[in-house]
């Protein structure tokens, strides 16, 4: 990253290793603040920051070569580590130099995302809300804690280099200015992309709180089978129509609700009292394939391969003929990039689809999202939090069928793949994935990229 303080460098760094996370690139922020409070430490004063303060100077480059040699060993370590977001201010073309002395030697690509930002308002906003808020100023008055500062973003100002084509034609970056205006340059390879791609599409001062639900209780959830397009249960209505009582209740009648086109997600939106309803077919279920209607006993001896093989890699399995987490995750980018535009919404859908956005809003794993409880009768809250979000679980006591399966133990699994003499690197997995036309890891980057 760079940018003077307070322009949301943090912000757009954790919104972006979310992103990439949940598309299947392993990210990590490295945060140099935090360092910095642990080697050198906190109430550090405005001065430190004064570029003619030659020990804050020196301190300072000692953290900056230190958190470096950090990430450097974090790609050494494993393999699947992929970006690696360096929150920095790096307002100088000396700093920006040592990070690019240090990194392609490495075998890793650099790429500065730059945010600017001239609006007043905001960047007091920011101040006060998050900077305030750090260790730094922990026991200080607001106010003397917010001068303290404002006057180390005047330090900074006096050597503030911003990236621009003249002299920096050749570095890949991408310059945010006032949070609408982009200017893109020599961008390389697919993450450098995707990064482009979704800076573009967020709105760092919108904060989206989400309201997420399924539909209501089913007849197959009743039968314990998956798939289907049936209608509700009696319980299934009692819970649609307590659903728009409480957004009665809450001043949530004009918020728009968005669903699938399946006839559970629909009956259950008839009983709302909101208007604005869209229907996206994205947000369908996932395709079971051949084990549609079919319940977990009887996938497991029917297909009792297919069934320990999905227990062997959930996210990434693919039903025959129909779809694994990871296609559905990929089919939901378009709603994820317009949720982050949005204030408020009602998502009325099926528990994989909620599973992928709740995993996408919360940081989780692509291992723990196939796992997320999404029970039936149950609104969930999504609100955002600083550099993250809380989850709220909203029940309304009206009953329903258990649908969700805990994850099983890998010793459980190996004995099952064992009696069916199937191996975790057996061929039949391979190609499973390769007669749907899919690679199960075909988002995963290869090539150590760090965005500074």
């Amino acid at each position: 990253m760079v940018g003077l303080p307070a322009r949301g460098k943090s912000y757009i760094a954790h919104r972006l290793a979310r992103y990439l996370n949940w598309i299947g690139t392993k990210s990590k922020v490295f945060n140099v603040g935090q360092y910095r409070r642990e080697l050198v430490g906190v109430n550090m004063s405005y001065d430190y920051y004064d570029p003619f303060n030659t020990t804050g100077a020196q301190s300072r480059r000692m953290v900056a070569s230190h958190v470096l040699d950090t990430i450097i060993e974090w790609f050494k370590e494993d393999p699947d580590n992929a970006v690696a977001i360096l929150d920095a201010t790096n307002t100088t073309r000396d700093r920006r130099d040592l990070i690019l002395e240090r990194c392609p030697p490495e075998g890793i690509q650099v790429m500065f995302i730059e945010s600017v930002l001239d609006d007043t308002f905001i960047e007091e906003r920011n101040i006060r809300e998050h900077k305030l808020r750090c260790p730094d100023y922990q026991g200080c008055d607001p106010d003397d804690a917010f001068n303290d500062f404002s006057k180390r973003i005047e330090n900074y100002k006096k050597a503030y280099e911003t990236l621009c084509l003249n002299l920096d034609r050749e570095l890949s970056f991408i310059r945010v200015s006032n949070i609408t205006q982009f200017h893109i340059n020599n961008l390389l390879g697919t993450v450098q992309s995707k990064s482009a791609y979704f800076l573009m599409n967020i709105r760092p001062h919108t904060k989206t709180t989400l309201y997420l639900s399924r539909h209501g209780e089913s007849q197959f959830n009743e039968l314990a089978k998956i798939g289907g397009d049936t209608n509700l249960t009696d319980n299934g209505v009692r819970y649609a129509k307590k659903l728009g009582k409480f957004l009665q209740e809450n001043n949530l009648t004009d918020i728009p609700v968005w669903t699938s086109i399946m006839k559970r997600t629909i009956e259950t939106c008839s009983h709302l009292p909101n208007q604005n309803v869209q229907r996206y077919k994205c947000l369908n279920e996932i395709d079971a394939g051949r084990c549609d209607g079919l319940t977990y006993k009887e996938i497991e001896e029917k297909y009792p391969e297919e069934f320990a093989l999905r227990d062997l890699d959930k996210y990434n399995y693919r039903y025959p003929q129909g779809e694994s987490y990871q296609d559905v995750c990929c089919r939901l980018e378009p709603i994820i990039m317009d949720l982050e535009k949005q204030d408020q919404v009602l998502l009325i859908c099926h528990q994989a689809v909620l599973r992928c956005i709740v995993g996408y809003f919360l940081n989780l794993s692509t291992d723990e999202i196939p796992y997320i409880k999404i029970p039936l009768h149950t609104v969930i809250k999504i609100t955002p939090v600083a550099y993250g979000c809380e989850k709220e679980e909203i029940s309304f006591g009206v009953e329903s069928s258990v649908t969700h399966r805990d994850k099983q133990t890998q010793e459980s699994i190996e004995r099952r793949l064992l009696a069916l003499d199937i191996s975790h690197g057996d061929s039949s997995f391979v190609s499973h994935e390769d007669m749907n036309g899919h690679s199960g890891n075909n988002n995963i980057i290869s090539d150590h990229v760090i965005k500074t």
